[in-house]
């Protein structure tokens, strides 16, 4: 595994060939800190050598980027790397387990890979992230996985998806449409309303530029981009936070002119 600077940020391009989680630093850390886990004075605490040089590299860490070949994200391989912004995964990602990314305050964002069946619990427990989009080939999703992501408002989960518990429990998502903490249908149904065709395919699994066309011109044109679902958001976010989309809301709006003016 090495470390380089991509995009400004202290980036790991992680191959799996080392385990990064170290059960008896970690225990050694605890010892130290208890729960002021995030704490920034590793050189002034009483602490071994070891553990500082194990500490000091975990938080270094801003980016991930998980290479080609890789197939599971072990448990707790990233837990507590606070500084970690970004996760890019390789498409060969099949398993992410249990709390993989849990307490990395800062990680914003992530683009799940399409070959992706499986997140653990507590996986990305108390991040930052702000939406996440589930490929269609994720069969589970085990309890906690989004736990206290204090500002996720997007979740868009397919309907073969099966949940657990409490996955979005501490969320804006659940402040936005307060219902049981375990009833997830509404979750996979809040864009099923043919009021909401345009939310639907601009969240959907690689849209293409024609359906979503398509859908705005049947929904009254560009107009239609602005218009909130039930948990207060717009076609437009989801087409620009869809990590799985490749076209761009200018791209729908320059065609849709084309086409009023007779070109397309």
């Amino acid at each position: 595994m090495r470390v380089g600077l991509v995009d400004g940020l202290v980036t790991l391009f992680y191959d799996g060939s080392k385990k990064l989680f170290n059960e008896e630093l970690e225990t050694e850390w605890y010892h130290a800190v208890g729960n002021y886990w995030d704490r920034d004075d590793i050189q002034s605490l009483n602490l071994s050598e070891e553990l500082k040089k194990y500490m000091k590299e975990r938080f270094s860490w801003q980016q991930v980027i998980v290479v080609d070949g890789v197939t599971e994200i072990q448990k707790w391989t990233f837990s507590k790397c606070k500084n970690i912004k970004r996760v890019i995964f390789a498409d060969t990602v099949i398993r992410i387990e249990s709390s993989a990314f849990g307490y990395c305050k800062d990680l914003a964002f992530i683009n799940l890979p399409k070959s992706l069946e499986f997140i653990g619990n507590s996986a990305f427990s108390n991040c930052n992230l702000s939406s996440v989009f589930i490929p269609p080939r994720c069969r589970e999703i085990r309890d906690w996985a989004f736990y206290e992501n204090k500002n996720l408002t997007i979740l868009n989960i397919p309907q073969n998806t099966e949940l657990g518990n409490n996955i979005f429990v501490s969320t804006k998502l659940l402040q936005s449409y307060p219902v049981s903490i375990n009833n997830t249908t509404w979750l996979k149904n809040i864009n099923n309303h043919d009021q909401f065709a345009l939310h639907r395919v601009c969240s959907s699994f690689e849209p293409t530029l024609q359906m979503i066309l398509q859908t705005m011109l049947e929904k009254g044109g560009p107009k239609a981009f602005k218009e909130e679902n039930n948990i207060g958001i717009t076609p437009s976010r989801y087409l620009k936070e869809n990590p799985y989309a490749s076209v761009s809301e200018k791209d729908i709006i320059e065609n849709y002119i084309m086409h009023m003016m007779g070109e397309r």
